[in-house]
């Protein structure tokens, strides 16, 4: 723990790989323990790291991402000081920018801020990650999905206008199956589950389709919006 303050130090003073080089050095301390999460976090280390994410350095990215990968886990004050720092709408766009290994850990930092977090499960939504997210789904390898569809179904616990926006991102046709029968699946993925929004979802398809084509809704759409108005 005696480097720690020397590492918070790199990353603020010192040179391209000096910071890559304590990124990495706090991703290996935090897998090992809480306290240590906790004693980086009070050194001020993840502003540090945060700030990491802006950095051109594709390499320089990742490592931070690592890094407050495993200092979000399972520590409930170190996901409010990384989201406090700004870290919700770079990851954001390491999501949507990265390389695959950055994807995949910017997914999972996401996840953990978002886990049931209210507040950051609407930030993070807005920040744009629900697109990037479903794009992982469809393109990622089987790895990538998994964290990809279990952060969407994260964004989506106690929170229908998420659950709503996905089914919106998706498509028509999962907005009707999910007015029809309250969840969306998507290539056998599981991505929404509420039978309380059917409701609120055959408002959205009613709202959209009488936006855009009144004159032409199938008969066999209308009955299944019908039946939930």
């Amino acid at each position: 723990m005696d480097e720690i303050p020397q590492h918070v130090r790199a990353l603020r003073e010192g040179d391209d790989a000096s910071k890559r080089k304590a990124a990495l050095a706090f991703a290996d301390l935090a897998v090992q323990r809480n306290d240590l999460r906790v004693a980086i976090a009070e050194a001020g280390g993840i502003p540090p790291l945060v700030e990491l994410l802006r950095d051109r350095c594709e390499e320089a990215k990742q490592l931070a991402a690592k890094a407050l990968f495993w200092l979000t886990y399972k520590n409930q004050n170190n996901k409010v000081l990384i989201a406090e720092a700004g870290a919700i709408p770079l990851l954001v766009e390491l999501l949507r920018d990265g390389s695959a290994e950055a994807k995949q850990l910017a997914t999972e930092v996401l996840f953990w801020l978002a886990y049931t977090n209210p507040n950051y499960q609407v930030l993070i939504a807005e920040a744009g990650a629900i697109v990037s997210l479903l794009e992982l789904l469809r393109v990622g390898d089987v790895v990538a999905k998994s964290s990809a569809g279990r952060t969407l179904r994260m964004l989506t616990y106690n929170n229908d206008a998420n659950a709503v926006a996905i089914a919106v991102a998706i498509g028509l046709e999962a907005l009707v199956q999910l007015a029809r029968h309250g969840r969306v699946i998507s290539k056998e993925e599981w991505l929404v589950s509420n039978a309380g929004l059917k409701r609120k979802a055959a408002l959205v398809v009613a709202a959209l389709l009488g936006d855009c084509v009144p004159d032409s809704i199938p008969r066999v759409i209308m009955a299944v919006i019908g039946s939930y108005l």
